[in-house]
């Protein structure tokens, strides 16, 4: 394989993976609480397919989260069914969130002044 083509490749993509689907469940939660399965289904909104997804891998999340002060949770015994874990952002997480969000936002900035560079140069040997 070329070498410019190994490039793309990423070391870390797993970390990445794991950082957004925190981001995700923490936004969810910013609206408002919920339980493992319907945080699973609000993960839709972000090309999240769930249906080929295990419900493990979001309360692996939610324990990491948890674990980190981010999350809490409380057992909901109102429900007709059985008792359901529902899930909380807490102060500590909304803090996270927030600088979270900054830190992309830079990023994304950093990177449409990339594309602007990238673009402009491309446009001048395009001709």
């Amino acid at each position: 394989m070329p070498r410019g083509q190994r490039m793309g490749r990423r070391r870390g993509g797993g970390q990445r993976k794991k950082f957004f689907l925190q981001s995700c469940l923490l936004v969810l939660l910013h609206r408002e609480s919920g339980y493992g399965y319907s945080l699973m289904n609000g993960l839709q909104e972000f090309g999240f397919e769930t249906e080929e997804m295990d419900i493990s891998i979001i309360y692996r999340a939610l324990r990491n989260l948890e674990a980190d002060d981010l999350v809490s949770d409380s057992w909901n015994e109102s429900s007709l069914g059985p008792k359901r874990r529902v899930y909380t952002i807490t102060p500590q997480g909304e803090e996270a969130l927030a600088r979270w969000i900054d830190n992309l936002r830079q990023r994304r900035k950093e990177i449409e002044t990339l594309e602007a560079a990238y673009d402009a140069v491309k446009s001048k040997t395009d001709k």
